[in-house]
């Protein structure tokens, strides 16, 4: 009778331990694409944008900015002001225009500048 007690609560805190942890589970990564593309007339370039979504409850953590431009062969590997805020209709950098590397929940938009054939890469993590 207590093997089967003490067989049964080993099971239940192990049960119980690993929907903890998968409840806590950081989810990602994911991958946010910019670009700079030819325009058309008078316009030169046009600048895309990717718009995502740190949902209710999560934090995203960058954990990853790259901005090529292969005319030049540059990486540029600092974020700026490169995250727009939709919902704070903010950039998401300090007084010094340097990127905040967490995002509170919210929509936003990823952007990038530069010449025609420029690309920006947005790699974050969620968590809880």
């Amino acid at each position: 009778m207590r093997k089967s007690f003490l067989f049964k609560s080993i099971v239940a805190i192990a049960l119980t331990l690993l929907f903890a942890a998968s409840a806590l589970a950081i989810s990602g990564p994911y991958s946010v694409h910019s670009s700079v593309i030819s325009g058309t007339g008078a316009v030169q370039a046009v600048l895309t944008s990717q718009e995502f979504t740190v949902p209710a409850g999560s934090t995203a953590v960058i954990t990853r900015y790259q901005h090529y431009n292969p005319s030049s062969g540059y990486i540029n590997k600092k974020l700026g002001k490169q995250v727009y805020s939709i919902t704070e209709k903010k950039d998401m950098a300090d007084k010094k225009g340097v990127g905040l590397l967490e995002l509170p929940a919210g929509e936003y938009r990823f952007i990038i500048g530069g010449t025609v054939g420029c690309t920006g890469l947005l790699e974050y993590k969620l968590y809880p």
